[in-house]
């Protein structure tokens, strides 16, 4: 692709994104700007940190919120230093490893605990739009089908979910993008680095690790290069995880629950949709539905290239996640929307991969990206509630 293309944006590619700003602008609060997105919830304001609550952050009432309002704590004392986190953050072992978005928050802020707030709070429209421009290096929407793949890439339920609660799921997801960006060009010590912020905003991006080796299975010696590169780009996050076992003794208790066999809590999720029918409805019931047949087709087309795709980076990475896929857990699958953003990296592979002047690749990509629909609806529901 000409390199002028990469950086292009059309009519098309425009509106998508004014669309997106707009429903972003939908959750912005005069007395408390942006920080809807954080979801705190008031069940944690008797443990929140003080200066938190000093800044009259939008809380949602009767409710646990999510879990970006641990991470945006944790971005106000991003070396863990405050004594006040051991109250406030629901797992403090499990949350303080995911460093990355909150010290980029604690950058962009200043240090300043409101601005931290707000810059965390949007940290992940940011991370949207940069991915928005950088996907076109691999999915220009010069077709039908490749229009559709973007949108997929960018509007899926996973994806709007990450922004719209504020979460680590959609920046690690573009870091792993643009780690893949650099080994594609040979750049291993760019790719290196972006792949150690990967892992430090969320640990599982080291299922990502593919994207650093070779084509060539064969070749030992950018073996032993990608392992070094490998090893390096982990050490910040050993690092980091030694100091947060010292600040917070113990193991993590947030693990529980992420795992189980093959497909077991997939199928849970899907008896508990149907026999859900008679109170959420059909239209709530069947949105779902499509969803996660959207990923399950993700997966399988994945799968399906697994014999003749590996020399290409993207299908490594993507195969990794749609392996996480499989084996996700009942806590996970309690929200099948946490399922979807826990596997953005598969979504992204899936709609790069498909685009290669397959008869079949519009239908497939048509089913493929059905999260995309409630990933709209996600987005807009703060302004219309009843929305499924």
């Amino acid at each position: 692709m000409p390199e002028r293309a990469f950086i292009r944006l059309s009519l098309f590619h425009c509106t998508a994104i004014a669309f997106f700003l707009f429903a972003v602008a939908l959750h912005y609060d005069p007395a408390s700007g942006f920080t809807r997105f954080i979801y705190f919830g008031d069940h944690f304001t008797s443990t929140r940190l003080p200066e938190v609550t000093r800044t009259d952050p939008f809380v949602f009432h009767d409710s646990d919120g999510y879990d970006g309002q641990f991470y945006a704590q944790i971005a106000t004392s991003p070396l863990l230093a405050n004594p006040g986190l051991d109250r406030a953050l629901d797992s403090p072992a499990y949350r303080s490893r995911r460093i990355g978005l909150p010290a980029f928050a604690w950058l962009a802020g200043l240090g300043h605990t409101r601005w931290i707030l707000q810059a965390y709070a949007l940290a992940n429209v940011l991370a949207w739009l940069a991915l928005a421009v950088l996907l076109l290096r691999w999915i220009p929407t010069s077709t039908t089908t490749a229009r559709l793949a973007w949108l997929g890439c960018l509007f899926g339920v996973g994806v709007m979910m990450s922004v719209e609660r504020a979460l680590t799921d959609l920046p690690a997801a573009l870091l792993l993008v643009i780690a893949l960006h650099f080994a594609e060009r040979q750049r291993r010590g760019s790719a290196g680095v972006a792949f150690s912020l990967a892992l430090l905003t969320r640990d599982a991006s080291m299922l990502g690790g593919g994207l650093l080796l070779p084509a060539d299975r064969a070749d030992r010696r950018q073996w032993l290069r990608a392992a070094g590169v490998g090893a390096l780009a982990a050490l910040p996050l050993v690092f980091w995880s030694i100091h947060v076992h010292r600040r917070f003794p113990g193991l993590p208790n947030g693990d529980a629950g992420i795992f189980a066999l093959p497909f077991s809590a997939l199928l849970g999720k899907l008896q508990a949709i149907w026999h859900a029918i008679p109170q959420q409805g059909w239209i709530r019931s069947t949105v779902q539905l499509l969803s996660i047949t959207g990923l399950c087709v993700q997966f399988l087309l994945l799968l399906a290239l697994a014999r003749s795709a590996w020399r290409q980076r993207w299908w490594r990475v993507g195969a990794a996640f749609a392996l996480l896929f499989a084996v996700l857990g009942p806590l996970v699958w309690e929200d099948y929307t946490a399922a979807a953003r826990t596997v953005i990296p598969m979504t992204l592979a899936f709609n790069v991969l498909l685009l290669r002047d397959r008869w079949w690749s519009f239908p497939v990509c048509l089913v493929g990206n059905l999260p995309l629909l409630h990933g709209v609806v996600y987005l807009l529901r703060p302004s219309w509630p009843s929305l499924p």
